[in-house]
């Protein structure tokens, strides 16, 4: 008969042999963030939800440990965007027992700053907001009324037009009405809008600028792109 003693030793290797190699692997494991109930949109590296009235975020982008962080209001019948690091969203705003519009809000979900705080979703008028946009420290939305507004964070220059639009671009703050289209769909308007930047932009890991652009195509027949580019300032928290 053979004796134990090899099959014993063979176990005594085999448990310094995943001793070993567990740790490394766990190290490797991506992290990411845990489910939540109340879910309203989330990305690969993270997602928002609600909870008692608030709107949370957690994210994992650039390495990030997963963390919970309030952003800020949230109230039935918002909309929000979400691009895994900020969120664009709005709350409907109610007096006399109905509502008369949205404000906007925007933050970062690396450290909860937020960079937008109850902006009135026409900028100089009441609206409702039909589908909202985030791409980085920008942000867009598309009102009901066929309005479409460009948000960023730090804008650094005046607004420029790309194309022919309704009136020149003139910022109010960071807002800038892109234009109004009250005999387009907003629905229609929506679905072509696009945030991105012109790749002119320079910097670090840590931050830098770049022009940042929108441009959507208000002709449902197929007409030309037009929008608006804005230079302004990005930052990452944490950073260095």
């Amino acid at each position: 008969m053979r004796s134990p003693f090899p099959l014993a030793a063979a176990s005594i290797l085999i448990g310094v042999l995943l001793a070993l190699v567990a740790p490394s692997s766990r190290a490797a494991a991506p992290k990411s963030c845990p489910a939540r109930a109340h879910t309203l949109a989330q990305t690969t590296v993270g997602r928002v939800w609600t909870a008692k009235g608030a709107l949370y975020a957690c994210t994992t982008v650039y390495g990030r440990k997963p963390n919970a962080v309030r952003l800020g209001p949230w109230r039935g019948g918002g909309k929000v965007a979400w691009d895994g690091s900020d969120a664009v969203w709005s709350v409907p705003l109610t007096r006399g027992g109905r509502v008369v519009g949205d404000r906007v809000y925007a933050a970062d979900a690396e450290d909860g700053s937020r960079w937008l705080a109850g902006a009135r979703a026409g900028i100089a008028a009441e609206a409702r907001t039909q589908r909202m946009f985030a791409w980085g420290t920008t942000g867009g939305w598309v009102t009901r009324n066929g309005s479409v507004v460009f948000a960023q964070r730090s804008p650094q220059e005046p607004p420029k037009a790309v194309g022919t639009l309704p009136a020149a671009p003139v910022a109010a703050g960071k807002l800038v009405l892109v234009g109004a289209w009250p005999d387009a769909s907003p629905t229609a308007l929506g679905q072509t809008v696009k945030l991105d930047t012109t790749g002119d932009g320079d910097g670090d890991e840590c931050g830098g600028s770049e022009e940042y652009r929108l441009t959507l195509v208000p002709d449902a027949s197929g007409g030309a792109r037009v929008g608006v580019t804005w230079w302004g300032a990005w930052e990452r928290p944490f950073c260095g």
